[in-house]
């Protein structure tokens, strides 16, 4: 990754300085940053970067660099400047916060119905979170038992750890003691509480398959 991405050292940092790398219509290349690319389910982050608005942060098609899509204030940044960038952070700690709560709901899934499980992917937004899962009986998944694991998980208060596995591949794996690992890059709170009340809800999606999503309570 050309990018220096700041955030996989301080999920928490929420501003900071780096140099254009290349600035072309609406694209900005920096040598470091702290937004987060969109990727493994998770929104891309936003904020303001040299004066103007950040709209989007994406990966390159050659998976080499960190691209931040930008809506112009005023003249364009150049190749070169060096620029001051700050993250919408209301928005990226509720995506940290659900992003955490997603691994969680799927330890207490496979709490509840057994560690043999599958997980068909799932979606980080910054009012809620969802996991497809594999589910082929008539009965749907409990959202009230899903919920009471998930509220023991984040009364636990469990220090969480995000913790590179493959350096130059970009693998990195997320755990809590007690549970096996769950391979993801993305950025997350440092313990289970800070996720915060949740509330499951449950529902069929296409054919042998269930659509768990966990919200904050107060949304």
């Amino acid at each position: 990754m050309r990018t220096e991405e700041l955030h996989r050292k301080d999920a928490y940092l929420r501003s900071f300085e780096a140099t254009v790398v290349r600035a072309e219509d609406d694209i900005v290349e920096l040598d470091a940053t702290a937004f987060y690319a969109r990727g493994g389910g998770q929104q891309g982050d936003q904020g303001v970067l040299g004066g103007h608005q950040v709209v989007d942060t994406v990966v390159a098609q050659d998976r080499l660099s960190v691209l931040h899509r930008m809506a112009w204030t005023g003249d364009p940044l150049r190749a070169g400047d060096r620029v001051a960038g700050h993250v919408d952070w209301e928005r990226r700690y509720a995506l940290m916060r659900l992003h955490s709560a997603q691994h969680l709901l799927w330890l207490a899934f496979t709490q509840e119905y057994g560690p043999e499980q599958q997980d068909r992917g799932g979606e980080i937004r910054p009012e809620k979170a969802r996991l497809d899962v594999a589910w082929s009986k008539d009965e749907r998944p409990s959202a009230e038992a899903l919920t009471a694991r998930l509220d023991a998980l984040v009364a636990a208060d469990l220090p969480i750890e995000r913790y590179v596995v493959d350096e130059g591949a970009g693998r990195w794996e997320w755990r809590i003691e007690g549970h096996p690992p769950i391979p993801c890059g993305g950025t997350h709170v440092r313990r289970t509480s800070e996720v915060g009340p949740l509330v499951v809800t449950v529902k069929g999606k296409g054919r042998d398959t269930a659509r768990l999503t966990v919200a904050p309570v107060d949304r």
